[in-house]
């Protein structure tokens, strides 16, 4: 594991600003979300002006045919993106360094987008029905937004441009069988051979080639990586709107099906209205969703084991123990059709 010092901050930021630099705090940011599962490292820098930084900091990993979160390179890409395609809040890059010449890894430097992550802001008690209500809207309205501007010729994740996947299904599936297999060599305890059949038979009934354009999702976006402005030790007047000042993780972004959103999992009905109605309409939908959330989980248990996390660890991890049980009983029977 390499280290990140403060010393390293406070010569890629007085690179960056050109001047001098004074670094009052530095310390690596918690991950309680689900966009913790990837190697890249968090930090939150202070200077002595009163401004806040994001550094992201990774080393190249080589090629492989496993399931792999997204490149530092990658994650400033898809951030460029969202930036240029639409109106949707996101940190603000101020450098992207794959060189490895100001510190030994690469870094990805952001100005902080202010506020705490909104998944605190609910724990808290402290919003009124009516700005949980607007929340659920806005968050459903950038999710779409999301959707619908940022767009692609071909599916599956980055690292697959070269592989042309016009079909979703195709895509999926190659990804979900990559996962799977990761997961058996992991040992990660699986009725492997159950999922295969039913995965077949979802195939055979082609569930997921319904999705025709590949749209950029997120997929480990949740409310630890959504931030708002709020005070949590005053709270806010209940008429009062919360602003979402980021939205945006893509440490696991790729191109595909909206549904697979970790969003979907148990929407509001705000925001649901939000993005413009509902995703699950049909049995079948209500099928895909749960191969979407085992997929979901079995990426917190294989990367959970590569970076030597525990249920002690993250609680994520918890979770997708009791998911993939629950998704595994649930997929023997329900319709494809």
């Amino acid at each position: 594991m390499y280290e990140v010092s403060e010393a390293d901050i406070q010569r890629i930021l007085e690179h960056h600003r050109g001047r001098p630099t004074a670094v009052t705090e530095f310390s690596q940011i918690k991950q309680d979300g689900f966009d913790a599962f990837t190697s890249t490292r968090t930090f939150l820098a202070r200077t002595d002006d009163g401004t806040s930084y994001i550094l992201k900091t990774a080393v190249a990993s080589p090629a492989s045919e496993s399931y792999l979160p997204n490149s530092l390179e990658m994650e400033h890409t898809f951030l460029k993106l969202i930036a240029s395609q639409s109106d949707i809040p996101t940190p603000t890059i101020i450098a992207f360094d794959p060189s490895a010449s100001l510190a030994p890894y690469q870094y990805l430097l952001l100005a902080h987008p202010g506020g705490v992550p909104l998944a605190l802001v609910r724990a808290s008690g402290k919003l009124s029905p009516r700005q949980e209500a607007l929340l659920d809207l806005r968050l459903g309205s950038y999710l779409k937004e999301l959707h619908e501007r940022v767009q692609n010729d071909w599916f599956g994740l980055p690292s697959q441009e070269k592989d042309e996947l016009y079909s979703w299904q195709e895509a999926f599936t190659l990804l979900l069988e990559t996962i799977i297999e990761d997961a058996h060599s992991a040992e990660i305890a699986l009725p492997y051979e159950d999922l295969r059949r039913y995965l077949s038979r979802a195939i055979g009934f082609f569930l997921f080639d319904d999705c025709e354009v590949p749209s950029l999702v997120s997929l480990a976006g949740d409310e630890y990586s959504t931030f708002v402005d709020f005070d949590l030790g005053k709270g806010a007047p209940e008429e009062q709107e919360v602003r979402i000042t980021s939205f945006a993780s893509v440490g696991h972004a790729l191109w595909g099906d909206p549904l697979l959103e970790t969003m979907f999992l148990e929407p509001s009905a705000a925001f649901v209205e939000g993005y413009g109605g509902p995703l699950i309409v049909f049995a079948r939908q209500k099928t895909k969703r749960m191969w979407y959330t085992l997929f979901l989980s079995l990426v917190v248990l294989v990367q959970a084991k590569r970076l030597g996390l525990s249920e002690a660890d993250h609680e994520k991890v918890r979770w997708a123990k009791e998911t993939v049980e629950k998704c595994v009983v649930g997929l023997k029977d329900t319709p494809c059709y």
